[in-house]
């Protein structure tokens, strides 16, 4: 164990010699004494950094030292492709002999450099023979480049067949898992993914990247509980699976399940360490389940880590709010403002601070900036209605609502309708707004008693309701 281990410090010190020694060095000096080795490290090594344009260098200095041979001309071309130079890399391939010009991966080289230039029916051509007699990778290879030309030229039929053919031969190939998602996702073709993904799982239930579009299908399909099992599955298969685990995590917090969503955030940060968003996801977890404390600690983490998110300054002063921290929230309200001005919502976040601090002026002014940056937002408009309802001002109200239409509608907002009118002594134009919006949306019609809880007893009003009311 221990010479294993001097072994590879040896190699290392030597790879870090020939590095520096490179580096330091024009290619004039010292570089005669590099062998072919020596030149192949160190290009492994850049592409490995993905440092593309030193592997190309260094390959330069190595064909002019040791001369134009296939093998360092092969991989000139394959740098120049990863670098998408690729009219360069199908001119150097040109420069091999005639014995190593019909070479496979040659061909599938010089065929990934004519898809690029959209010279399909080239590309078709040089991929005839690595098809019919090249290796399992190659052939995947190839099958692979015709995919692309397939999307390229909208043949989408041929473009699943082909990415089928792959996945049957190599089930666990990310890029054709990634293509299949292309297609599922532009020709809306989820239940045909899901059908094929279940038929490569009935084969190898272990296949993660299968669970993992599987997951996306079901979520783009509304199957959020079906979505939510083949997340968890594919980071369960493979714990290093980040994306697995955000999918999974994103989507619990979109539907409401906080606990689910923090459970999974937890792990993320445990598995791969933290940053401001994920430090955000789980105060605002913490938030939705009213354990404050545990908010504010995440949340301030994630502001430390960015201190002008605006986000996080938001929900900092929601969690304040929460806690009947009223001046406590409104400076956090107010620092979001500074950071982004242009998001209602914290707008109407600093008129409820203003009001809970009984500042009705500057809640008012709030929730007129409030409407004017989210005028197409009928919940926004609903805020500031309901606001001055509380502080029976009426008419004003009314006026809200009139001038809102000019921007939006819902039926909501012609609930809200009805209770200011009943306010304001205009009962009989109340009830013909209530009888519109019943029949737009009867079951929202709570809004309406939410405004006033005493007119779920009026007369009048049970009885538009029970006359409007569907059929079971």
């Amino acid at each position: 164990m221990e010479r294993n281990i001097n072994t590879k410090k040896t190699k290392t010190n030597i790879l870090d010699h020939l590095i520096s020694d490179f580096e330091s060095t024009s290619q004039g000096q010292h570089i005669s004494t590099l062998s072919a080795k020596d030149f192949d490290d160190l290009i492994l090594y850049y592409e490995l950094e993905f440092i593309f344009d030193k592997a190309l260098e260094v390959v330069e200095v190595a064909l002019e030292h040791l001369g134009h041979q296939n093998d360092l001309l092969l991989k000139k071309a394959r740098i120049l492709v990863l670098l998408k130079d690729h009219t360069a890399a199908y001119e150097t391939l040109e420069y091999l002999n005639a014995e190593s010009a019909n070479d496979n991966d040659v061909l599938l080289l010089k065929a990934q450099c004519m898809v690029a230039e959209n010279n399909y029916d080239q590309a078709f051509a040089l991929l005839k023979m690595p098809f019919r007699n090249g290796s399992s990778a190659e052939k995947i290879t190839a099958s692979m480049l015709k995919a692309n030309i397939y999307e390229a030229q909208k043949d989408f039929n041929s473009m699943f067949g082909t990415i089928k053919y792959v996945l049957d031969k190599d089930p666990s190939n990310e890029a054709a898992m990634d293509k299949l998602w292309a297609y599922m996702e532009s020709q809306r073709s989820y239940q045909q993914g899901i059908h094929f993904l279940n038929q490569l799982l009935d084969k190898d239930p272990y296949n993660y990247l299968a669970w993992f579009n599987l997951g996306q299908a079901y979520s783009c399909l509304g199957e959020y509980d079906n979505a939510l099992s083949s997340y968890e599955y594919s980071y369960v298969i493979n714990p290093d699976f980040e994306a697995g685990f955000r999918e999974c995590a994103e989507l619990a917090f979109e539907l409401g399940k906080y606990k689910m969503a923090l459970k999974v955030y937890l792990e993320i940060l445990e598995i791969f360490g933290p940053d401001c968003d994920l430090f955000a996801n789980i105060g605002i977890c913490y938030l939705k389940l009213k354990q404050f404390k545990q908010a504010r600690l995440n949340l301030r983490k994630a502001m430390r880590l960015d201190p002008y998110n605006d986000e996080v300054h938001y929900n900092l002063g929601m969690c304040f709010m929460s806690e009947n921290k009223w001046e406590m929230g409104l400076q956090f309200f107010l620092r979001a403002i500074s950071l982004e001005d242009s998001c209602e919502d914290y707008f109407v976040a600093t008129a409820g601070a203003y009001y809970k601090l009984g500042d009705l002026d500057k809640a008012n002014y709030y929730y007129i900036k409030a409407t004017e940056k989210g005028s197409d937002q009928p919940e926004i408009w609903m805020e500031q209605v309901k606001f001055l309802y509380q502080i029976k001002e009426y008419q004003k109200a009314l006026e809200v609502l009139e001038e809102s239409e000019t921007y939006t509608y819902s039926a909501e907002l012609y609930y809200a309708l009805t209770a200011v009118l009943i306010a304001l002594d205009r009962k009989k134009e109340a009830m013909e707004q209530f009888k519109e919006a019943l029949v737009d949306d009867f079951y929202a019609h709570r809004i309406l008693f939410a405004f006033d809880k005493e007119l779920s007893t009026d007369p009048e009003v049970t009885s538009v309701l029970h006359y409007y009311q569907p059929e079971e």
